[in-house]
């Protein structure tokens, strides 16, 4: 198969809600991407560094706004803005007082794209 898509709707959201896992939804194996959504005041979302999976992150925030935490300088998540995370950082997301929806991308830290942008 050539391609696939669903819509966010489609996706069986696991964990209260909170994620919606768009990667086991497409069958996607080669990265890792999940859509999350916390709500405001939430605590759910645990510090944590990815040493044991070796993978490299990208947050895509998509609505709300919040404080992200990594190797203890934090700063604001607004719409719009992408995050690269390495393996070894520890990161935390605090979500604000209107939410947080964002998704988050990992693949194999040490990989080359090799495309041409």
């Amino acid at each position: 198969m050539s391609y696939r898509f669903i819509d966010v709707g489609e996706v069986e959201p696991l964990f209260n809600g909170r994620v919606r896992p768009v990667r086991k939804a497409l069958e996607i194996e080669s990265f890792g991407v999940n859509e999350f959504e916390l709500a405001a005041g939430s605590t759910t979302y645990p510090e944590h560094d990815e040493l044991k999976t070796g993978q490299d992150e990208l947050f895509v925030i998509l609505e709300g706004s919040g404080t992200m935490t990594i190797d203890g300088e934090s700063f604001e998540l607004v719409p719009g803005r992408y995050v690269y995370v390495t393996p070894e950082s520890k990161r935390h997301i605090a979500p604000g007082s209107s939410g947080l929806r964002y998704i988050a991308i990992g693949a194999p830290a040490g990989g080359v794209h090799g495309g041409r942008i």
